[in-house]
């Protein structure tokens, strides 16, 4: 039988999976408000590897915004995270996942390939994520769709689906 503290980190493990495992899913199904929910107050931003720029802290309404721009313009997206693994110590916790996404644009298709990085960190409102670190590694496809993605929501005004 195991103990309360054994148990209790089974628990927690299960619930940070399901949290870092949420925030590939609920973009892909653009359910934004659930996932502007997953994060904590302040979140550190990391994408340099990707986009260039610095890291930075962000509220979770930004960086919700900043993600329906970038991808409501898709036909779809799919961001799929494996071999996930937890380092957990106390009301905090590191998170490490490979990271593919693939971004569908009308023939177009753009995969990234990638490492993530999640802080995550036990509030009164359960597991959030406080810290999000891509490291970038590989491609297939041109980057344009991107750009042309985000032009196809400045056409089409805001993005509301599943606010």
């Amino acid at each position: 039988m195991l103990t309360y503290i054994e148990r209790r980190e089974k628990i927690d493990i299960a619930l940070i999976e399901t949290l870092v495992e949420s925030m590939g899913v609920l973009p892909d199904l653009r359910l934004f408000t659930a996932l502007e929910e997953q994060l904590d107050e302040e979140v550190v931003v990391d994408y340099t590897s990707l986009m260039g720029g610095e890291p930075h802290s962000a509220v979770p309404k930004d960086i919700v915004r900043r993600w329906k721009e970038s991808l409501c313009g898709f036909d779809a997206t799919r961001h799929q995270l494996k071999n996930i693994a937890i380092e957990l110590k106390g009301q905090t916790a590191k998170v490490t996942a490979d990271a593919t996404a693939t971004y569908f644009l009308h023939e177009h298709i753009w995969e990234g390939k990638g490492r993530y990085a999640f802080g995550c960190r036990f509030t009164a409102k359960g597991w959030k994520v406080n810290r999000l670190e891509f490291t970038f590694e590989s491609e297939k496809g041109t980057r344009d769709i991107l750009e042309k993605a985000r032009e196809l929501v400045d056409k089409k005004g805001k993005c509301n689906m599943h606010e």
